[in-house]
Parts: structure tokens; C-alpha cells; sequence
């Protein structure tokens, strides 16, 4: 019965809310770090950052877990608003870049946007280590708002990366109007690449596309030799994936 269905539903809804609300309470919205390698030199060069939540049993849980939900509470703003936090505090113990997920709803958002700006202007000497990556996102509903952002974090020497890139189709029109740094191709399309010719031919589309504007690409779900290798052949610039380390706590 559906009115069942719905009504465990808005309760499990309601528990995750809690859970997030105890978490933010308790500053148990951690980010942890996964490497980014140059393909050419196997040197790590970048990290990226991801949201997780520890419960009160001390379990870390992926964004899956409670990012969605928290959307349709108060509470998804004070998520990014933590990790956004978390990942500028950062910079001063590592000397790579660091890469940090925004989607459309945080970047209409002016309080977001305002927080953004002022740790930008704090960390002004290390904007060019910032990456910011754009979710791809059906819901976007101020283009231009977007579009003044990135021209203006640009400026301030921030790198833009579109995520996910190869899944959707509003991609290359996007693309354009972004005008990103970075491709970031989707895992999918990557964890197939060993066995199926048309993940291989969409990758193989997107290198030499990137190459032609002189954007760099990065391969995601890079999860063994395998992978690695024929995206190396294929010139990706980097990997990110269980071959090369999994999301971690980078101790202070």
C-alpha cells in the first residue's frame, strides 16, 4: 500500500535529518581525501574532498547515506558550508591542490556564494591550488547566476573541472558556456573501458576533444593496472581510483 510505503519512508527521512542535525552539533561532517596522480610522473597532485558523516556509532557513512535527504531539509547548506571548511583548512598542511564538489543549488545560494568569496579572499595566496568541481545538475535553475560565478573565481586563479563528464548529454553545451579547466570523466564509462569498445570510443572522443581546447582530463574509478594503462595510452593527464588510494583523513 502506497500510503505505508510513504509513511516508513518520511520516517526513515526523518531519522537521517536527525542524524545530520546531531552531526553538524557535534562537528561529525568530516571531509576525507582522495589522490589525484599525474598519469606522467605517478606523483599525487591534487586531492579531492569528500563529504562523510560519522554517526554516534562512529560509523562513517558516504554522501549517499544522507546528502540527498538533507536537500530537502535546512540542513544541506550547513553540510556544505562544513566541508567547505574543512577543505580550505586544509591547504595549509598539504601542498597540493585541492578539489572540492559544488553543485548548483550551493552556487545560487548567495550565503553560500558569500562564503566562498571570504575564503577565497583568506586564502588568497593559494587560489591556484583550488579546484572546484561542478556536479552536473538537472536542476539549475539561475544559468547566469553560475556563469558569473566561475568567470569570477577564475579571475581569482581558481581551477573549474566539470564532474561526471561523458554521463549526461547537456555536457558539451555546457561545456562550453563554463569554460572549464578540467574534464573529469565519468566512472562509468571508465570502469568498463577494459572489456567494452564503446566506453573506450567515448573516452578516446573526450581526450582528444579536451586536448583540442587544451583542457586537461582526469579519469575516475581508476581501480586497477589494467584501467591505468589504457588510459595512459589514451593520454589522460590524471587518475583518481582505488589503484592509487581510497578516500582517507589526512592527519594534521
Amino acid at each position: 500500500d502506497s500510503s505505508i510505503k510513504e509513511h516508513i519512508e518520511a520516517k526513515k527521512n526523518m531519522e537521517v535529518i536527525k542524524m545530520v542535525k546531531i552531526a553538524l552539533d557535534n562537528y561529525k561532517i568530516v571531509s576525507y581525501f582522495q589522490p589525484i596522480i599525474n598519469n606522467k610522473t605517478k606523483i599525487i597532485e591534487k586531492y579531492e574532498s569528500l563529504v562523510r558523516l560519522v554517526d554516534e556509532e562512529g560509523n562513517v557513512l558516504s554522501p549517499y547515506a544522507f546528502l540527498d535527504i538533507s536537500k530537502k531539509g535546512s540542513y544541506y547548506n550547513k553540510i556544505t558550508h562544513r566541508v567547505l571548511e574543512n577543505s580550505f583548512k586544509i591547504l595549509e598542511h598539504i601542498s597540493t591542490k585541492i578539489s572540492i564538489n559544488l553543485s548548483s543549488l550551493d552556487i545560487e545560494k548567495e550565503e553560500t556564494r558569500d562564503i566562498l568569496y571570504e575564503l577565497l579572499e583568506r586564502y588568497s595566496s593559494d587560489t591556484s591550488r583550488i579546484v572546484f568541481e561542478l556536479l552536473e545538475d538537472e536542476s539549475v535553475k539561475d544559468f547566469a547566476v553560475i556563469k558569473r560565478f566561475i568567470q569570477k573565481v577564475k579571475k581569482l586563479g581558481v581551477m573549474i573541472a566539470i564532474d561526471d563528464f561523458g554521463a549526461g548529454y547537456s555536457n558539451f553545451e555546457r561545456l562550453l558556456e563554463f569554460e572549464p579547466d578540467i574534464l573529469k570523466i565519468d566512472g562509468s564509462l571508465i570502469k568498463n573501458i577494459v572489456n567494452d569498445t564503446y566506453s573506450r570510443n567515448i573516452v578516446e572522443t573526450i581526450v582528444s576533444f579536451a586536448r583540442k581546447q587544451n583542457i586537461i582530463t582526469i579519469a575516475e574509478f581508476v581501480e586497477n593496472e589494467e584501467i591505468f594503462n589504457i588510459l595512459n595510452e589514451m593520454g589522460v593527464d590524471y587518475s583518481q581510483g582505488y589503484y592509487f588510494g581510497e578516500p582517507k583523513k589526512i592527519y594534521i
